[in-house]
């Protein structure tokens, strides 16, 4: 639950990935992902660090969201619990370890909740499937209101633990009220793509994007400008993108990422890179694992890297 105070700020978990997670929750209150009464109740049945009661409170949240689904006759309150659900759920699923079976089974009930909201809502939008290799990517085109054709197509991708129904409530609603179109997608490594087909991430992301504005462009004629945008890690990966994508037109990075590198590195005290630099692999397990029990976040770190 509510926590205390941390560097003079009020906090909802002294763990920091517990509370960066709860205010990635609220960030989506604004595009009927989430209520704060919904949160604030649900993070009062979760136990310091406790990942299982983490699952165990989000999963009922939603469960209780659904529950209002099936028995309310309007179809705007619907879809909007329908949408609240899904965010729980994805958030419910979250530190799970990758091979929790609990984990797809969750997953899978968020992604059927999201696609049902959108349906109650009339949301515009269609899913892609595009080749890629033996393999294919997911995206979704929301088409804009009358008159978006004429206006730059933004494009969005993800990052590091990212999914491709959570960036709807990222930009789609917002861009259609300023009169935009939008396009997002997963690549390898990340949302179903991962899931299901076991792709990991590649840093030459400039590949899986040229492949969906390949797609697209054959679908839909091409608008005069491209502006692709970049959430999290996304910050690096659309940059990327951009340097080697000449239809690219403008880049949003946010938050520019040069190096993740660099962002793993900081969370490791300086020994464990000398015993890594000297081979002590065995030694730097240990501690690799002390630290684990006692960070859930960086437990979770470690896992999802390595999946």
């Amino acid at each position: 639950g509510i926590t205390g105070r941390r560097h003079g700020e009020r906090r909802f978990f002294r763990d920091q990935a517990f509370h960066f997670q709860t205010l990635r929750v609220l960030n989506n209150i604004h595009a009927d992902g989430a209520d704060t009464a919904e949160v604030l109740e649900t993070i009062g049945h979760i136990r310091e660090g406790d990942t299982q009661s983490w699952f165990d409170a989000w999963e009922a949240t939603a469960s209780r969201m659904l529950e209002r689904a099936g028995r309310t006759g309007d179809a705007r309150s619907r879809g909007q619990a329908l949408l609240r659900a899904h965010n729980y759920l994805r958030t419910a699923e979250f530190f799970l370890q990758p091979s929790d079976p609990k984990r797809p089974i969750s997953f899978q009930r968020n992604v059927e909740a999201f696609y049902a909201g959108l349906d109650a809502l009339g949301v515009a939008r269609d899913r892609m499937q595009i080749p890629y290799g033996p393999n294919h990517l997911n995206a979704i085109f929301y088409p804009g209101p009358p008159g978006a054709h004429d206006r730059p197509l933004l494009v969005l991708c993800g990052g590091f633990d990212s999914t491709l129904e959570e960036l709807y409530f990222v930009l789609v609603p917002a861009a259609h009220e300023r009169g935009f179109s939008v396009l997002t997608f997963e690549g390898p490594g990340q949302g179903t793509v991962l899931r299901q087909q076991r792709l990991t991430f590649t840093p030459k992301w400039e590949v899986p994007t040229a492949a969906v504005l390949d797609a697209h462009f054959a679908a839909y004629p091409r608008r005069a400008k491209t502006i692709l945008i970049g959430m999290s890690m996304g910050g690096y990966l659309a940059s990327r993108a951009a340097a080697f994508d000449r239809r690219i037109d403008g880049v949003v990075a946010f938050d520019v990422l040069f190096d993740f590198g660099a962002v793993a590195r900081s969370t490791i005290p300086p020994i464990a890179l000398r015993l890594r630099a000297r081979h002590a692999d065995a030694l730097l397990d240990r501690l690799i694992a002390t630290k684990a029990r006692l960070s859930p976040g960086f437990a979770w770190s470690l896992a999802n890297g390595q999946w």
